[in-house]
């Protein structure tokens, strides 16, 4: 009996002393993701990241070279007041995304508004976990603040200046329990965010606890097993890695009904980060492609057509006469099949001048419209001076238009003219036009517009201050008390065909399919003939959870 109670004793002993993990003085033990060095340094004994001077342009973290399970972690941190969005937050159990600046997992939250919070960085992008008793949180919203943050099992709790902020626990048995520890400095503002005294004491493991080692790849049979539909409907493969599509984003369909796509293998690419590495890219060519699907009505997979090739990430795409729209770098440039092969063989450039901060926010969603215009979006964190080529100038007169962070436009097909026509909202990852000639568009951060009616002229969420006029009205939500689920809705569709079973069950409204990503399903909404919006049951369902329609 003392054998046993000494070996328990040794054994806890292994995990009750602290270790520091900043001495200071350096960043030994932290990594910083390349090119994002110049974000984060050891200022006045702490480390800080952001800054005071200069926008952060995107989220940023420094993390621990190590991986942690269970664990008792103790630090202080303040936020040093900027301007714009000021946030930070602590990463627990978390992984780096490959080649992207966010990290994946937990984040015990910091900042106005946000304390006491835990947050799904990236994997559920949403709050998880509120904080037990709002009213006693003691934070101090630009002085010092002492964390407490206890992991152990599926439970997470945190306290902040001693007051218990946090006791959340793990409902989905396949999440990690483990992983890397980070620091951010949240991207849209200008802040500082800086940590000291920053110990952890490891707290025995958890047997059979998942962790983030990925599986291999899932065929094409078995991702198509992973799919849940109502009876009557059967998912078909079109076409997979092997037949050369590859991060395919943007779909559209041209009068012929060939399906049109693209790759975004070069993604990402981010003047942000690399300004020059960036825009030698665009200078040389890249591996990305346009591609086509002349029968996509026929048994798949397929092996598409390369309507044009040696591009990177042509994110808006659109067929237009003998070819296509594509948007390119600065450019949205017309490709055109002038020989009749299949293939383009030359391109001019219709509009220049769009900003390559972050790749993934370059102008999309090309959508035909009467008038001989198209409607083009661009996200948050781009900022663009729209021009004609060769400075020619608009029909309007002028010789460019300020196209800054999240607005929908459109301009003329021939590129003669370029409008504004919404602020906000936030990241339009959907756009569609009805039969009757009403469009709609679609939301991606789950703000209450999962799917709403354009009216040119209004005020939409949105993370940018900027509107087209003072007085422009912001649209109310249009499914209040409804969220989707997930902050990444990336795609919409509406379902009018006369007889078509997508639109079957709701015969009295008009029916809206939504790629949902985050939750790894595709999900239906639907419109009354009074204008209110209703959520249905999920259309698909994938058990795997990398599964991002």
């Amino acid at each position: 009996m003392k054998s046993f109670v000494l070996i328990f004793a040794l054994t806890a002993a292994a995990f009750a002393e602290p270790v520091l993990l900043f001495d200071g003085k350096t960043l030994d033990g932290w990594e910083i993701r390349a090119g994002e060095e110049k974000w984060w340094k050891v200022q006045d004994g702490c480390i800080t990241g952001g800054s005071l001077e200069v926008q952060v342009p995107h989220n940023t973290f420094i993390a621990t070279t190590k991986r942690y399970a269970n664990f008792e972690l103790k630090l202080k941190m303040r936020l040093v007041k900027g301007e714009g969005f000021m946030n930070s937050g602590v990463q627990i159990r978390s992984i780096r995304v490959p080649g992207d600046p966010e990290m994946s997992g937990y984040q015990v939250d910091a900042g106005p508004g946000w304390w006491g919070k835990l947050y799904d960085e990236t994997r559920r992008n949403k709050v998880i976990g509120e904080p037990v008793n709002p009213s006693e949180l003691k934070a101090n919203d630009w002085d010092w603040n002492e964390y407490r943050i206890l992991c152990e099992g599926l439970r997470i709790r945190s306290w902040i200046n001693g007051v218990a902020a946090l006791d959340y626990t793990e409902g989905d048995a396949k999440i990690p329990l483990e992983g890397l520890i980070g620091l951010q400095a949240h991207g849209g503002g200008k802040v500082l965010a800086q940590f000291k005294e920053i110990t952890i004491e490891e707290l025995p493991a958890t047997p059979g606890a998942p962790t983030w080692e990925k599986a291999d790849p899932r065929l094409p049979e078995n991702e198509k097993a992973s799919f849940t539909v109502p009876d009557g409907f059967e998912v078909e493969l079109v076409a997979s890695e092997k037949e050369g599509v590859g991060k395919p984003v943007t779909m559209a369909w041209d009068h012929a009904g060939r399906m049109w796509t693209m790759t975004a293998l070069e993604y990402p690419v981010d003047s942000n980060e690399n300004e020059a590495s960036a825009e030698a890219l665009y200078q040389k060519g890249g591996k990305d492609k346009v591609l086509v699907f002349d029968e996509p009505w026929k048994a798949g997979p397929q092996t598409p057509r390369v309507f044009a090739d040696g591009l990177a990430i042509p994110l808006g795409i659109m067929p237009w006469k003998d070819g296509a729209l594509v948007q390119y770098g600065h450019d949205i440039r017309y490709y055109v099949d002038r020989n009749n092969d299949g293939k383009a063989d030359a391109h001019e450039v219709l509009l220049t001048g769009f900003g390559i901060q972050d790749s993934h926010l370059f102008p999309h969603q090309f959508e035909r419209s009467p008038g001989g215009w198209f409607y083009l979006a661009q996200g948050l964190f781009n900022y663009s001076k729209v021009k004609r080529p060769n400075d020619a100038p608009f029909a309007d007169g002028s010789k460019e238009v300020a196209f800054n962070q999240c607005k929908l436009a459109r301009a003329k097909l021939d590129g003669s003219a370029f409008e504004l026509m919404t602020a906000g909202p936030n990241n339009i990852w959907g756009f569609a036009s009805a039969r009757d000639g009403r469009e709609f568009l679609q939301e991606a951060n789950d703000l209450g517009h999962p799917v709403s009616e354009f009216i040119a002229g209004t005020h939409y969420p949105t993370g940018s201050k900027e509107k087209l006029r003072p007085y422009a009205p912001q649209l109310p939500e249009s499914t209040p008390g409804q969220p989707m689920g997930g902050t990444g809705l990336s795609g919409l569709a509406v379902a009018e065909d006369q007889g078509s079973v997508f639109a079957a069950k709701w015969p009295e409204e008009r029916v809206f399919y939504l790629a949902n990503p985050i939750t790894n399903r595709i999900q239906i909404v639907t419109r009354g003939k009074d204008g209110s919006y209703q959520k249905r049951e999920d259309f698909l369902v994938s058990s795997d959870e990398w599964f991002r329609p």
